[in-house]
C-alpha cells in the first residue's frame, strides 16, 4: 500500500525498471489522470520470455542474487515489490523483446495471471497499466482530479529525468506530448527542467563539483542574482535517487547565509554520490529516504 499509492508512483516505479534494464530512451503515456492507463515504453535490455511469469510475483528480482548483493546496491530496485505491487490492483500487460529473440506478452489481472504469449515491441519492453485501484473503491476516494494525478506524474517524470541526463525522456497525456528531454550535460538537463520558471537567469547557474574519499558532490545552483521565497528547487539526489533529508537543504540554505535577503531561498541541486556501502536505502517503502553513514 506504500509503494503504490497513486499513478505518480506506478510511473516512479516503471522508470526505474526501465532504467535498470539500460534503456537509453523513456516514454511515459499518460491517460485519465493514470487511472485509466499508464503506458511506460523502453528500449533497454528486455525480459525473457522464462522471466516473465516471474515479474508480478512478491520479491521476485534479478537484481539481487546474493545476500551481500543488499550491501552494495547500485540498480535502482532491487526488492521485488513494485510490479507485484502494481499487478495486484490494476491490469498489467507486459510485452517485451530481448536481443536476437522473438518478443512475448504476458497478463496479470488484478492478481489473476495470464500465459505468456508471443508477440512483443521491436525492442525492449513496453507496460501498460489499466484500471487502477478499480477493484478498491476506498483507494480511488484519495485520489486527486484525473489533472492533478497527471501533474504529479509529470512532476515524477522530471525528478527522474534530472538524475539521468544520459537517457531521453517523453511524457504525453493522451496523444499530447507534454515533456520532451534529449540527451544533454547534467547543467544543460536541469535547465531544461526550469525552463518554464520566469525566476530562472540561466547566465546565473553554476556547476560546483568536489569529490573526497568514497563520496562526490555535484550541484547545479544559482548565484546571488536570483531567489526563491521557499525551499522547493533544492533538492537532494543520492546516488541518484531524490531523497528528503531535511539536514541536508538546510546545509544548503545556510550556504547561502550572507548572500541572499532574509526569506530568500536559492535554487539548487545537489547530486550526491557515495559508496554503496556506505547508504542503505531500505528504510523507506519507496526510497525516499537513506540512511547515511558518516553524514557529518
Amino acid at each position: 500500500g506504500e509503494v503504490i499509492e497513486r499513478p505518480a508512483s506506478v510511473v516512479r516505479e516503471l522508470i526505474d525498471n526501465a532504467i535498470d534494464a539500460g534503456a537509453k530512451h523513456i516514454s511515459v503515456q499518460i491517460v485519465g489522470g493514470g487511472l485509466d492507463r499508464i503506458t511506460v515504453i523502453d528500449d533497454g535490455s528486455g525480459i525473457a520470455a522464462s522471466d516473465l511469469v516471474l515479474c508480478c510475483r512478491s520479491h521476485a528480482t534479478s537484481k539481487v542474487s546474493t545476500l551481500q548483493d543488499l550491501y552494495h546496491i547500485d540498480s535502482m530496485g532491487f526488492r521485488g515489490e513494485a510490479l507485484y505491487s502494481i499487478a495486484s490492483c490494476s491490469k498489467v500487460t507486459i510485452a517485451s523483446t530481448m536481443a536476437d529473440s522473438e518478443g512475448h506478452t504476458y497478463v496479470v489481472d488484478n492478481a489473476s495471471q495470464g500465459d505468456v504469449t508471443p508477440g512483443g515491441p521491436l525492442q525492449g519492453t513496453r507496460i501498460d497499466v489499466e484500471h487502477l485501484f478499480a477493484s478498491i473503491p476506498a483507494r480511488r476516494m484519495f485520489l486527486k482530479r484525473p489533472s492533478t494525478e497527471t501533474l504529479m506524474c509529470k512532476n515524477t517524470v522530471i525528478e527522474k529525468a534530472l538524475a539521468f541526463p544520459e537517457i531521453a525522456f517523453s511524457m504525453y497525456d493522451g496523444e499530447t506530448l507534454k515533456l520532451e528531454f534529449h540527451i544533454a550535460q547534467r547543467k544543460q538537463r536541469v535547465l531544461e527542467a526550469l525552463e518554464g520558471d520566469r525566476n530562472v537567469i540561466p547566465a546565473e547557474t553554476i556547476e560546483m563539483e568536489s569529490k573526497a574519499g568514497r563520496f562526490s558532490l555535484y550541484a547545479v545552483a544559482s548565484t546571488a542574482a536570483y531567489w526563491r521565497t521557499d525551499r522547493q528547487h533544492i533538492k537532494i539526489y543520492l546516488n541518484k535517487r531524490p531523497i528528503d533529508e531535511y539536514a541536508l537543504v538546510q546545509a544548503v540554505s545556510y550556504a547561502y547565509t550572507g548572500m541572499l535577503p532574509g526569506g530568500a531561498f536559492p535554487y539548487c541541486y545537489l547530486f550526491i554520490t557515495v559508496d554503496p556501502e556506505l547508504v542503505d536505502f531500505n528504510i523507506h517503502p519507496a526510497k525516499r529516504e537513506a540512511k547515511i553513514r558518516n553524514k557529518a
